[in-house]
């Protein structure tokens, strides 16, 4: 071994066992890997061959053999991974799979890493969220505890798996400011029963080169995926979050009705003088210039039309009061009609309108102030769910309304201030609430109505890892 040493104290590395070992690992994969297409797996797993590869350069520089071993161990792995991802075989059982929390450790360093000993193993559960998503995809493909993890120089985390008859990877990357991971799907073997599951589950996806391939879900939703994927029955994503897939939604009881009259009452009470002025005005006679001022993003420092208080002191007021009814226990159940585009509407197309902008797994925020009723029926009133449409000279009506059905454990019932009293069911929501599709139900009766319903449920309720 070469033993010379370089400025600052470095010693030459080029001759070291482990960094020979570490290089013939990314040398031998130049050529094979060179002809995948963008995005395939096997070039996520061949830059982490290379990451390991500088790594052990460094580590046997600086003089620390453990690490350099270490380091060129993870190269093997990652090229053997590599390797399998190419020709859709898995990872021979001589390389054994890296641990999730041990390939963080030893991927790219986060600005804050969390806490851990030794060389940086972080302890469970204290490494990321996102990292820990990916070991829930290796179980839910089957494979468990011979998936490999590669982590990713962007920050994300690739999980591969493969078996006789289901192999892909996906790659799951952080959220931002506090919101759920993500993730990207890829399924390159599959049999008839898994695929036919994918083709009935409400996701949509796309083919490349024979490749399923899911570009962003919530991290929540890939799971599920990948569990179609591995047990042959469609995915039902809405489930979990307690809709019905019965073909009508009844009216709410009477008891139920009730009830949100002393949750209201009790809910005001606790409000300042400005809080309860500015709900009131709010679900009294100016929701339209409120709402239309958020949701055409004009300037919160300017009043919105026909008042004249500017905008971030009304808004803030009555988000203020919204979030001071907290957080429930159980989540609401409410529903919200919906008017469709004019397009839609007079090509007799909601259904199709429905269908391209909310599949599962869309995001959907609405800027203003967001009510819905816990009666279906309000919701599905043709003032609030329209289904005519006039042009010029032409007018006509689409066969299907517009329902959102909406689960969240947050937003205030505002009977006690409301115009309306109780007579709507109304609980408001935040404005520019974010909410996940869990999918369309088409042919959904309404009082009397034929309905299709959007399932929307708070992002906050989606599941974390």
């Amino acid at each position: 071994m070469c033993r010379s040493t370089a400025k600052g104290g470095r010693r030459c590395a080029s001759s070291h066992p482990a960094v020979r070992a570490a290089r013939r690992a990314s040398a031998r994969l130049a050529q094979s890997v060179a002809g995948a297409d963008a995005g395939h797996p096997a070039r996520a797993a061949y830059e982490q061959t290379q990451v390991w590869a500088a790594r052990t350069r460094e580590a046997a520089e600086a003089g620390d053999d453990e690490k350099a071993k270490l380091y060129a161990e993870q190269a093997k792995q990652s090229a053997a991974a590599t390797r399998g991802l190419m020709t859709g075989a898995p990872p021979p059982s001589a390389s054994p799979p890296v641990d999730p929390r041990l390939a963080f450790a030893l991927g790219p360093r986060p600005d804050d890493p969390p806490a851990g000993d030794g060389w940086g193993v972080p302890q469970s559960p204290e490494y990321p969220e996102h990292v820990r998503a990916a070991a829930a995809f290796a179980q839910a493909s089957g494979v468990g505890g011979n998936a490999t993890f590669l982590p990713r120089q962007d920050g994300g985390q690739t999980v591969a798996w493969s078996d006789d008859r289901f192999a892909g990877a996906a790659t799951v990357y952080p959220g931002s400011d506090g919101e759920p991971p993500y993730a990207r799907v890829v399924v390159t073997r599959l049999d008839q029963d898994g695929y036919q599951a994918l083709a009935d589950s409400p996701w949509p996806y796309r083919v490349e080169h024979g490749h399923v391939v899911y570009d962003r879900v919530p991290a929540d939703h890939a799971e599920q995926i990948v569990t179609a994927a591995r047990t042959g029955q469609a995915g039902r994503p809405w489930e979990r979050h307690g809709f019905s897939s019965a073909g009508y939604r009844d009216e709410l009881d009477d008891q139920r009705a009730d009830a949100l009259v002393p949750e209201s009452a009790a809910w005001a009470a606790s409000l300042n003088a400005a809080q309860q002025h500015w709900t009131a005005t709010y679900t009294g006679h100016k929701y339209r210039q409120i709402n239309a001022h958020l949701y055409t993003g004009r300037d919160l420092d300017q009043p919105a039309e026909g008042m004249s208080v500017p905008m971030r002191e009304v808004s803030g007021n009555i988000n203020s009061a919204i979030r001071a009814a907290g957080v429930a226990e159980t989540p609401h159940h409410t529903y919200r009609g919906f008017t469709p585009p004019l397009e839609a509407r007079k090509a007799n197309r909601v259904a199709e309108w429905a269908r391209a902008n909310f599949p599962a797994g869309t995001d959907y925020q609405d800027k203003s102030f967001m009510s819905s009723s816990h009666c279906p029926n309000v919701a599905a009133n043709p003032y609030f769910a329209r289904t005519e449409w006039d042009d010029g000279d032409e007018y006509g009506e689409a066969d299907h309304a517009v329902v959102f059905e909406l689960v969240s454990r947050k937003g205030a019932a505002v009977a006690q201030l409301s115009n309306y009293g109780n007579d709507e069911r109304e609980r408001l929501h935040e404005s520019g609430s974010k909410w996940v599709s869990v999918g369309v139900q088409e042919n959904v009766r309404i009082d009397g109505r034929d309905c299709v319903v959007i399932r929307l449920v708070d992002r906050d309720e989606l599941r974390r890892f």
